[in-house]
């Protein structure tokens, strides 16, 4: 049952990228607006979708509440930091860090509270890793400023992994029966955040950033609703007590290769022999880690 939940999670997610990505190609406003007005929206769904469908009174423990505050600004922190450091240096190395930190850091929570991953399941990831760069690698890649782009990474890679790890954490300390409460205050805090630093920044520009043609409208409220329903089955995935290590490893290592093959297949790209070694090694990798790790 765990497993059939996780795959459908996979493709949740898979598809959550694949509709952020054509909801960015077609927002009819400035680049550089379409991810936070993304985050704005998207947030409030969430937010509104998890509290009217969790079925239960709205009460949250103080414990809940910071850890939803530090998730938020995880977030927050994992979405600028991946558009800077995507502008700033090879998209190839910035996947190898968001991916890692949401696979490493999660079984570092998970070691602290004394779960230990396998030696089997550390070279898997090892492997893993490896392969994403593989795969990400279009070559030609250039720096534009070697400073920033690796201190952006570390970031994502922190706030990736942070933002995963939380979810496990507020379990731990509050019970899951405040995991709606976790994800609806998240995704809030997010979006309030988000709406605000927007504002500051775009003052003359910020309620025209919302304005829509029908088709990137069409994307933002699907994908948005994709964004509710996945995490919220991530979280109940995660009260389960499935292994967090394989969990998110399973998570982000398949979400990234699918929407890999699903760009091919729709957006005509194309990879490198590379690219394709790549993709078969991360499968095999991902394959041992679940039958052995």
């Amino acid at each position: 049952m765990e497993y059939a939940l996780m795959f459908f999670i996979i493709i949740l997610y898979t598809f959550q990228s694949f509709f952020c990505k054509t909801y960015s190609q077609n927002y009819p406003g400035r680049e550089d607006l379409s991810s936070p007005v993304f985050t704005v929206v998207s947030g409030f769904v969430v937010a509104v979708t998890t509290s009217l469908f969790a079925g239960k009174g709205f009460s949250a423990s103080w414990q809940t509440v910071l850890l939803s505050v530090l998730c938020a600004v995880s977030l927050i922190v994992y979405n600028t930091s991946l558009i800077k450091a995507a502008a700033t240096g090879p998209y190839s190395v910035v996947m190898v860090f968001g991916i890692s930190g949401g696979i490493i850091l999660p079984a570092i929570s998970s070691a602290v509270f004394g779960v230990i991953p396998s030696l089997v399941k550390v070279l898997c990831i090892l492997v893993i890793l490896a392969s994403v760069y593989l795969i990400s690698r279009k070559g030609n890649e250039t720096y534009t400023n070697k400073k920033v782009f690796f201190v952006t990474c570390f970031m994502l890679a922190v706030a990736n992994g942070v933002y995963c790890s939380l979810f496990d954490i507020q379990q731990r300390f509050s019970g899951a029966e405040e995991k709606e409460e976790m994800v609806a205050l998240t995704y809030l805090f997010a979006a309030s955040a988000s709406a605000v630093m927007l504002a500051v920044k775009e003052k003359k520009s910020f309620f025209p950033a919302f304005r829509q043609n029908k088709k990137s409208c069409a994307f933002l409220i699907v994908c948005s609703l994709i964004v509710a329903l996945a995490i919220n089955l991530l979280t109940l995935l995660i009260s389960t007590g499935f292994d967090l290590t394989l969990l998110y490893t399973l998570e982000n290592a398949s979400v990234y290769v699918l929407s890999v093959v699903l760009s091919c297949i729709i957006f005509k790209e194309k990879l490198t022999k590379l690219n394709v070694i790549g993709c078969i090694v991360l499968c095999v990798a991902l394959v041992v880690m679940s039958l052995y790790g």
